[in-house]
Order: structure tokens, then C-alpha cells, then sequence
């Protein structure tokens, strides 16, 4: 994206009568997510609005960025809703400075996504990259609403990438804990059918 130069942007604002934003502030509303920048002004501005769900992402951006803009009509507006950001909807990552490179971890996350898995291979300030485990399942038909996926720690699937502020735990798995985390209890019925492949039944 192409920003004016500073002077030339200020003359810019101050013929369309806004102050107290400048081209840094417009830059870190341009990172913010539309829901997030729609939970800041209707919070900010003690407002309500709506937008239609099928309007396209960009859309929504606009119109949204356009009532924040003209709103800036007192210098502490912008401090409000930067402070309101980083309190409320700044994503926490999760602390990395333990981890140890080439080392197998099981993550576990704050959402409903199943736990993965295998070797940490890359640490980024936002994300890590890890080299899962493959593994099968094996179901017992005389339980038939259970499965055990278990894992194989010598062969990998494709590495994935896995955002940190969905992170909740990361758990080392080592020579004398292998065997607690070589199998882990899973409802059959969850069982992507792009994995029925891998399933073994036992009678």
C-alpha cells in the first residue's frame, strides 16, 4: 500500500477537517481485523452498527474506517481506541522462550481444533512450525462410539503451521513420556472422512 508523505498527508487532513491521526495511525487500523475494528468504534463511540453479512470484507473496512476518520475531532481519540486495542482485542501469543528446536512437544489449544502432535522445526515471533506425527486409528467394535488415534513417531506429516495466540499448552514429549502420549481417546464419530483410510478396526 502507498502512503503520502507526511506533509503532504497533513495537508490532506486538515482540509477534510481531522485531527489527531496520522499516517502510523491509519497503518495499524489497515493490520486490525473488520470485527475487530468494528467491536473498537461501537465501543469507542458508544454506537451500534451493523453491517450487512454478504457486504464484501473491504466493503466493510471502508465504510467502517470512514466513521472512525470522522470522528477524529479531539486529539484523544485516537490514544482511546489504540489503548482500548491493545487491552482488550490484542491477541496474546504464547511464550516460546522454553521451547526447544528440533525437540518433540504435544500443543494444545484454546479453541475446539484436536491437539497436535510431533517436532517443533521453526520459531517465529507469531507462529511455530511443526512437523506432526502421522498416526492411525484403531476402533473397537464392541465400543463402536470410540476410537484411539495412535500415533507413529518416526514418520511425519506435512509440516503445519500454527498461529501462537491459539496456543494453550505445549507439552514435551520425551524418552520416558513417549508412551502417555502414543495414543490419544477420540469420539468415531469426529473422524474426518478424508482419514477413514487410516482406520483399523479390531474385532
Amino acid at each position: 500500500m502507498t502512503y503520502f508523505p507526511q506533509d503532504v498527508f497533513q495537508i490532506i487532513l486538515d482540509y477534510a477537517g481531522i485531527n489527531g491521526i496520522s499516517a502510523q495511525h491509519i497503518k495499524m487500523f489497515n493490520k486490525i481485523s473488520v470485527i475487530t475494528l468494528l467491536q473498537l468504534y461501537n465501543q469507542s463511540f458508544q454506537q451500534s452498527l451493523v453491517l450487512k453479512s454478504k457486504m464484501p470484507a473491504l466493503e466493510k473496512r471502508k465504510i467502517i474506517l470512514k466513521l472512525i476518520y470522522s470522528r477524529f475531532n479531539r486529539s484523544d481519540t485516537f490514544t482511546n481506541i489504540y489503548t482500548l486495542y491493545f487491552q482488550e482485542y490484542q491477541p496474546e501469543y504464547y511464550d516460546t522462550s522454553d521451547i526447544v528446536l528440533n525437540t518433540s512437544y504435544r500443543v494444545r489449544f484454546s479453541t475446539n481444533t484436536p491437539s497436535i502432535m510431533g517436532v517443533i522445526s521453526k520459531i517465529n515471533k507469531k507462529s511455530v512450525h511443526i512437523k506432526p506425527f502421522a498416526y492411525f486409528y484403531e476402533i473397537n467394535e464392541s465400543v463402536w462410539r470410540h476410537s484411539f488415534r495412535v500415533f507413529i513417531f518416526y514418520n511425519f506429516l506435512k509440516t503445519k503451521i500454527i498461529k501462537l495466540e491459539n496456543v494453550d499448552s505445549m507439552r514435551v514429549i520425551n524418552y520416558f513420556n513417549r508412551h502417555e502420549f502414543s495414543h490419544e481417546y477420540v469420539s468415531k464419530s469426529f473422524i474426518p472422512e478424508h482419514e477413514h483410510h487410516l482406520i483399523n478396526y479390531i474385532v
